[in-house]
């Protein structure tokens, strides 16, 4: 089961976006043992698109309480398995990295 809060779905689609193709890339270019190495390559910039993504979703908005007109800062919550978008930018290398060592054999 997948849980997300707001947009925070778009941790997965932003990586996807990344991933796939250029693991398609690798593997058309430098044979089927490379996609691993393709897919890797698009985690780690998919978690730089997470990253601003995720920075500009969850920006605290400034806004004004309707009954008392006081001014109050309103949060966003764009979370992916409960964990802020942004924060998915520092998780995501740590599979691409693996996923980059699939190529790699020993």
């Amino acid at each position: 089961m997948i849980i997300w809060n707001g947009w925070g779905i778009l941790v997965v689609l932003i990586a996807a976006v990344f991933a796939g193709p250029l693991g398609f890339l690798a593997a058309e270019l430098l044979g089927s043992d490379a996609a691993g190495l393709g897919a890797g390559v698009g985690l780690i910039l998919g978690a730089v698109g997470v990253y601003f993504v995720g920075k500009k979703l969850n920006a605290p908005k400034q806004g004004f309480h309707p009954a008392t007109g006081q001014p109050v800062e309103y949060r966003n919550s764009h979370t992916f398995f409960f964990v802020p978008m942004q924060y998915w930018a520092f998780i995501l290398p740590i599979g691409g990295i693996a996923a980059a060592a699939t190529a790699f054999p020993l």
